[in-house]
Order: structure tokens, then C-alpha cells, then sequence
């Protein structure tokens, strides 16, 4: 989704309601659902990170994701992907996984989630309510304050978990070169949903962007840290 300059965006997620994102006010019916949307470009990547991979599926889809490794000291997640221009991001996204075979996709929301088959558990916590109001250039701020509500805090400590400094690879990528705009005011009111759907929710303000959730357990540590790539 794309998110014209100079418009309010509003997130809401309440039980029994639908979610809207506002734009304009007028709905573009002509667009394809996600899965449907045909890659611009030939993909090859041999023993790559499988961030990197996600991140080459979505460029120029406008699509957004989110991704989720669980690693050891330095074992990072990595994949094999061959595709043509052309092929659509459900295509893709199938051969991702049938390649890595622990690794599963979804559609959340119109977000596309990578993670292992086994789960998170911190991202299963229940997010009662969080408001927040920033700008599409200030996500990870955003992401910041979500993780410090209290109900994040305790599950934390049940699994043993610290927040990390860190980055992993292609972490940041959004920062290069990134293209001035001008920002535009998000107000953010989610309710009753697991930290994963609030990831979606959020991360789609932005109008190009993943979130990255990175777990390492390593000489009986146990860390995570969560990102925001842009830009990609």
C-alpha cells in the first residue's frame, strides 16, 4: 500500500470491526490482492540471508512484511530462491519455503509474515491497548514504546527474554540512501490482538517497510531486538 503525502493515516483494529487505513476516502478496486502482485524481476540468491530474500520478493510490490529469525550465536537463517520476472509474490513466497522447509508464510492483513514453523512466543502476547500518535517516518520509535508496555514486559521475563542491542544482516538497509519527504501524521489505536498483528498493523503506516523481530539464544543468553527496514 502506498500512502499519498499530505493525508491522515488511521489504524484501527477493535473486535468485531473491520480495520481501515485512510487516504483519500475513495477505494482503489482496481488494485491486485498482494499474493497476486507479479515481481518486477528476476530473483536468484544461493546461500543468501533469508531477510535479504524478502526484502528482493516485496521490492517494488509495495507490499509489506514482516520477518521473524531464531538463531544461535552467528548460525544465521539463510535460503536459496530462483524466480522470474513475472511471477507472482504467492509463487515466490511458496518457493521460499518449499527451499527452506522450517520456515512457513502468511497473509496477514496485507502484510506478508516469514517465520519459522514453530512459532514465537513473545509474539503471541496480547496487546489490551495502545494509542500513539507520530509520523510514518517515526515507526520504529513506535515499535519502541509498543515493546515497553507492561504486558510485553512480563511476558518477557516469563520467557527469560531481554531486549539486545544489534543488527543483523541487511538490518538498516532503509538507511542508505533513503529519499527526503515529508512525513506524514499517523495516529495509531489498536486493541485485543497478539505483539505480530500489532507489528502489521504498525509497520503498514509506513509506505514501504518490514519489521524484522531477530531472537538469540547464545551462552545461555537470550536476546531479541526488533527493526524496522525501509526503502528497500
Amino acid at each position: 500500500m502506498k500512502y499519498g503525502i499530505g493525508y491522515f493515516i488511521w489504524i484501527l483494529l477493535v473486535p468485531g470491526a473491520a480495520t481501515t487505513v485512510h487516504q483519500s476516502g475513495v477505494a482503489r478496486v482496481d488494485e491486485p490482492q498482494p499474493a497476486s502482485v507479479r515481481i518486477s524481476h528476476d530473483i536468484l540468491a544461493e546461500n543468501e540471508p533469508l531477510s535479504l530474500i524478502l526484502f528482493d520478493i516485496l521490492r517494488g510490490t509495495g507490499v509489506h512484511g514482516g520477518f521473524v529469525e531464531m538463531t544461535g550465536c552467528s548460525d544465521w537463517p539463510k535460503g536459496h530462491l530462483e524466480v522470474k520476472q513475472g511471477t507472482t509474490l504467492r509463487e515466490a513466497m511458496a518457493a521460499v519455503v518449499a527451499a527452506n522447509p522450517n520456515y512457513q508464510w502468511d497473509l496477514e492483513d496485507d502484510v506478508v509474515n516469514l517465520m519459522p514453523r514453530d512459532g514465537v512466543p513473545l509474539l503471541r502476547t496480547r496487546i489490551a491497548k495502545f494509542q500513539m500518535d507520530a509520523t510514518d517516518s517515526e515507526i520504529r520509535i513506535v515499535l519502541q514504546d509498543l515493546l515497553r508496555l507492561p504486558e510485553v514486559r512480563e511476558r518477557e521475563a516469563a520467557l527469560g527474554l531481554q531486549q539486545g542491542p544489534g543488527q543483523g544482516p541487511g538490518l538498516g538497509v532503509g538507511d542508505i540512501h533513503p529519499v527526503p519527504r515529508q512525513p506524514v501524521p499517523v495516529h495509531i489505536n489498536l486493541r485485543n490482538l497478539s505483539l505480530q498483528d500489532a507489528f502489521n498493523k504498525i509497520v503498514q503506516a509506513s509506505p514501504k517497510a518490514v519489521w524484522i523481530y531477530h531472537q538469540t539464544e547464545c551462552n545461555g543468553a537470550k536476546t531479541y531486538t526488533v527493526e524496522v527496514v525501509s526503502d528497500y
